[in-house]
């Protein structure tokens, strides 16, 4: 993967708009730049602030949050996550790798659950080269992570369970893929990055038959190639790209003409935008502009924050 391709592509999530929890990311180091989106992390906000920032809410408001429980949209972005859900009081944790998934899902957080979740977020294409199998066998699914890493991993999970904060974990998960990055021998592809920078481009509207074309290559080989990489369909794919568009377009604020923002993104008109809309959301474009509006300054514009994901 290229680098560059990241500022074609920044993959929007609605995190951050509980005030009862926090979320934070940090982009990789730069020799991981083209596989990596960024690490996040998540948890109850009476705990742990800012990425290097241990501190207590016992002044706030926090506090008065009735106890219940949280629930966060999770939407399709085209990326896979290692997902270490650990709870530092009773010294649990769970390792897994979520593949690329299509639909909209909500995450639930008990109250008052210690547990948080320390995750490497990779840019589409990016994990292939460390598991180096075919991307396409976690489609859809949560898989335990020591099952199907070529390396012990359990051993980064126990120290970043024990680490001080979020940046010392950052460090910790950096410098293991940094080392397995350089002992895997899957090679690079350079017909994936012309496929994703057509596809990204276009905002996902380039078409899978002119893909092909552009590339000198059959759609077969075309669906084979994303299977591998991507984990879904170069189809599916650009429609999750054309939402990612759509939904950064709302999200950068401004009036919105629904007629005018379903024409700039190659929709039929504003009704196929918007039931095309609500297959990867869950819910109408003026929901999702509701929901953006609630997004905390605090948790998502603070310098420290990845600027390849910006929320």
């Amino acid at each position: 993967m290229d680098p560059l391709l990241h500022s074609l592509f920044r993959p929007l999530q609605v995190n951050g708009s509980d005030l009862s929890t926090y979320y934070i990311e940090q982009k990789p180091s730069a020799a991981l730049k083209a596989y990596v989106a960024c690490y996040w992390e998540s948890g109850p906000a009476n705990r742990v602030v800012a990425g290097n920032l241990a501190a207590s809410y016992e002044d706030t408001a926090l506090l008065s949050l009735p106890q219940e429980e949280t629930m966060e949209r999770v939407l399709p972005d085209g990326c896979t996550d290692i997902l270490l859900e650990y709870d530092p009081v009773n010294k649990r944790q769970e390792l897994s790798y979520c593949g690329t998934f299509t639909q909209p899902f909500v995450s639930a957080r008990q109250a008052g659950s210690e547990t948080r979740i320390f995750a490497v977020r990779f840019f589409p294409g990016g994990a292939h080269y460390f598991h180096g199998m075919p991307t396409h066998l976690f489609t859809g699914g949560n898989y335990r992570l020591e099952d199907i890493w070529p390396e012990s991993i359990g051993i980064i999970g126990e120290r970043i369970m024990e680490a001080q904060n979020f940046n010392e974990r950052v460090r910790i998960m950096d410098k293991y893929l940094n080392q397995l990055l350089l002992r895997q021998r899957t090679n690079d592809c350079d017909l994936m990055k012309n496929l994703l920078h057509r596809i990204f481009v276009s905002d996902g509207s380039v078409g899978v038959k002119e893909l092909a074309e552009c590339e000198a290559i059959s759609e077969r080989q075309l669906n084979r190639k994303f299977g591998q990489w991507i984990g879904i369909s170069p189809k599916k794919f650009s429609e999750v790209v054309r939402f990612q568009s759509v939904l950064y377009s709302i999200q950068s604020g401004g009036g919105l003409d629904w007629t005018e923002l379903a024409l700039k993104h190659s929709f039929f008109d504003q009704a196929h935008l918007i039931r095309d809309f609500r297959r990867f959301y869950g819910d109408s474009p003026l929901i999702a502009a509701k929901d953006l509006r609630k997004l905390s300054d605090f948790y998502n514009t603070r310098p420290e924050v990845s600027a390849i994901l910006k929320i």
